[in-house]
């Protein structure tokens, strides 16, 4: 799925808040900083040497981000105009270019790893987060995870990701409901008559069947996602993503623990008409 790109063009991130005048960034919403905290923090990373960059643009060009809920609700801003850019990682941003033709790598952003975990509602759920933990790892270890990282993600072509089933146990009483987004195509998507497919959805049905339970998907906006586990609607959510080793974490509100990451990535791909 990746292409090669012939030159690399990179964002160019002010020390501050932005001004009005400068290139707006959408990004899928973070859920413990607001936007102008969120512009601020990536200056800072980019100051402390967390983010290399490089670029063609002016190294003082102010920059804001935009939070969009949806990723629909995100490329529907950058075709009106409303932001310039529309930053996702790699193979979701090179998903969207293929499938709509309608973009342009405008900047590359290479981070820190930002990783793909479980979240759960802290303290309450610790024995389910050390089941998923050992599922997680043993799936790395005896390669599971690498084939459906190939399959659902690197080798998933153009068009809509993979839809996939669930084992059913019969005399089972135990279910887990688990949240997804579907704003992470081919890693989590919804497809239009309301079936999850893609990379996480195989991740999880793989632990269902090693957990032997039941599970059940319920699909929430990015910005619900803590809200899902929290209450209780969810007994865990995908796609909590960041770095690990910030003061503060951008995506992850109190209340929230993680599992072990089963998904990593180091670039930003930033889209453009």
């Amino acid at each position: 799925m990746r292409k090669i790109l012939s030159v690399l063009l990179v964002l160019a991130l002010s020390a501050g808040i932005a001004s009005a005048d400068g290139r707006k960034v959408g990004i899928l919403s973070k859920l413990n900083m607001t936007q102008e905290e969120y512009t601020d923090f990536i200056a800072a990373g980019r100051k402390a040497g967390a983010w290399n960059f490089f670029s063609s643009k002016p190294k003082d060009e102010p920059v804001s981000f935009v939070f969009y809920d949806t990723l629909q609700a995100m490329q529907l801003a950058l075709n009106a105009g409303e932001i310039d850019e529309a930053a996702l990682p790699e193979v979701v941003a090179e998903y969207v270019m293929n499938v709509t033709g309608a973009y342009r790598i405008s900047s590359i952003a290479k981070t820190r790893p930002a990783y793909l975990a479980f979240g759960f509602r802290a303290g309450s759920s610790d024995e389910l987060l050390k089941q998923f933990n050992d599922a997680i790892l043993s799936m790395k270890e005896d390669g599971t995870l690498a084939v459906l990282q190939a399959k659902y993600i690197y080798d998933a072509g153009i068009g809509d990701p993979e839809s996939v089933e669930f084992r059913k146990f019969d005399n089972v009483d135990r279910k887990l409901t688990i949240a997804v987004t579907g704003d992470l195509p081919p890693i989590d998507y919804v497809t239009a008559d309301g079936k999850a497919a893609g990379f996480n959805t195989a991740v999880i049905a793989e632990i269902g069947k090693r957990l032997q339970v039941n599970v059940e998907l319920l699909q929430v906006m990015s910005g619900a996602r803590a809200s899902a586990v929290v209450s209780g609607r969810a007994d865990a959510v995908f796609w909590i993503q960041g770095h690990r080793d910030v003061p503060k974490h951008s995506d992850i509100p109190a209340g929230i623990e993680l599992s072990e990451p089963y998904y990593e990535w180091n670039e930003y791909l930033f889209l453009a008409r």
